[in-house]
């Protein structure tokens, strides 16, 4: 990813590809972070659907009407002064065409050491951190980016950026709690959501997740349903099949392939279940990715 600063984001191998993958797969190399303008940096690294390996932050600090885009094949629509945290490997595509703003990325040591933790205590990592910068917040943001970008272009000392950035972040977390108020995340359930990131491909029984939070199978779903509205089989499924459709759209592995890989005995069982749960066979969904962001 081409930055306004003499620094890269460097393509993977020099192509973007990653083997067996159709799709470009932007990482920092062995820079830690890196900063831009949506407006002013390399269109190939907006147009068109891509993964990272790195932590990303998108800053729309203006936007024409009804403009969105995808994460993780959701469709997100932008507001003025509106960011996104985008995780390593999720799946993301923009028209930078009627957008301003910002964009940076953070290798994932760096991100981890510097924020993680008080940003993960706000959401959950299946869903998207996102927050909207208050007018009257708008000069402090602006502040902070301009010494950000001020010491990236030149000495880049991870330090100070380190305090730039993690005031920056600090900051978002505030206006943040402002919203959810009192209606905070249940702490177990941060535990749950980590735990089905590790285990869905291996564990798709309630008991295993209620075990691991010492509680009963049917407390856990009911937690599971007043926290998501859904019981914690239906959450082991939305994990399973957004890892399918990112190994479909985003590589060339024959669907066979996939199925064993995410823990299905027979490619007919998981062809029924991607089936029954997004309404396409694997083979007309990658068709349709194929469609839209080609």
């Amino acid at each position: 990813m081409k930055y306004t600063s003499t620094r890269t984001i460097q393509k993977t191998h020099d192509t973007t590809l990653t083997q067996n993958s159709d799709f470009p797969l932007h990482d920092l190399g062995e820079d830690f972070f890196a900063i831009t303008t949506i407006e002013g940096g390399d269109e190939h690294f907006f147009n068109g659907v891509h993964r990272h390996d790195f932590y990303e932050v998108l800053w729309f600090t203006s936007v024409k009407k009804q403009e969105a885009h995808y994460i993780d094949f959701i469709k997100y629509p932008i507001a003025d002064n509106q960011l996104f945290l985008l995780l390593p490997d999720q799946v993301h595509s923009m028209d930078r065409a009627g957008k301003t703003g910002f964009v940076f990325a953070m290798s994932r040591d760096f991100f981890e050491r510097l924020i993680a933790a008080d940003i993960f205590k706000l959401f959950y990592h299946s869903v998207n951190f996102s927050v909207v910068i208050p007018d009257t917040h708008d000069n402090l943001f602006q502040t902070l980016i301009k010494l950000i970008r001020q010491e990236n272009e030149s000495g880049k000392r991870p330090a100070i950026l380190e305090s730039y950035l993690r005031s920056w972040f600090l900051h978002c977390i505030e206006l943040e709690k402002a919203v959810q108020r009192d209606d905070r995340p249940d702490s177990r359930m941060q535990v749950l959501i980590e735990s089905v990131e590790v285990n869905f491909k291996d564990e798709r029984k309630s008991s295993f997740y209620a075990n691991e939070l010492s509680l009963s199978a049917k407390r856990l779903n009911e937690l599971t349903k007043e926290t998501f509205g859904k019981t914690i089989s239906q959450l082991i499924n939305d994990r399973l099949i957004l890892e399918a459709k990112r190994e479909i759209s985003c590589s060339e592995k024959p669907i066979k392939e996939i199925s064993y890989e995410l823990g299905f005995t027979e490619p007919s069982y998981f062809t029924r279940f991607f089936g029954k749960q997004t309404g396409f066979s694997p083979e007309d969904f990658r068709k349709k990715m194929e469609v839209l962001y080609n």
